[in-house]
């Protein structure tokens, strides 16, 4: 097997799949502020986190791994630094979880400040998918022509 060359394809594939997620997370988050503030406000009342978020981060790292590992095959600084930023990502969302019981009542508190706080969210991840599908076109430029 040539890992160079599935390599390329693992980013070739996984770099617009991600930035069309977040596009749409993005989205709806903008577009649906209020269905989502009413979701977070009904998790923050739970005792353990929401499994949505929880599945959604456990995936993102499922998929962040191999990521990482196919960055070194061949090297390439922006897939490295790519992966490192989505292991960032999935750290700091992951502790807002494991710290669910202060969490929850931030969330609580602060209920008339999360429309605000979703819009800003999800301005960021529409954002960052134009980021994230920027780097597929990248990747698939350097393809070697056939």
């Amino acid at each position: 097997m040539d890992w160079a060359s599935f390599s390329i394809k693992w980013f070739t594939l996984y770099y617009p799949t991600l930035g069309l997620i977040f596009f749409f997370l993005g989205c709806y988050s903008l577009a649906k502020t209020q269905k989502v503030k009413t979701y977070l406000i009904q998790q923050a009342e739970q005792e353990k986190p929401p499994p949505a978020l929880r599945n959604l981060l456990k995936y993102f790292f499922l998929f962040t791994i191999p990521t990482l590992i196919l960055s070194f095959i061949p090297f390439s600084w922006i897939e490295l630094l790519f992966s490192l930023w989505s292991l960032t990502i999935i750290y700091v969302a992951g502790i807002q979880l494991v710290r669910w019981e202060q969490t929850r009542i931030i969330i609580m508190d602060h209920a008339k400040r999360l429309p605000q706080t979703i819009r800003i969210t999800g301005a960021t991840i529409v954002a960052v998918s134009l980021v994230i599908m920027a780097l597929g076109y990248l990747v698939i430029k350097r393809i070697p022509s056939l």
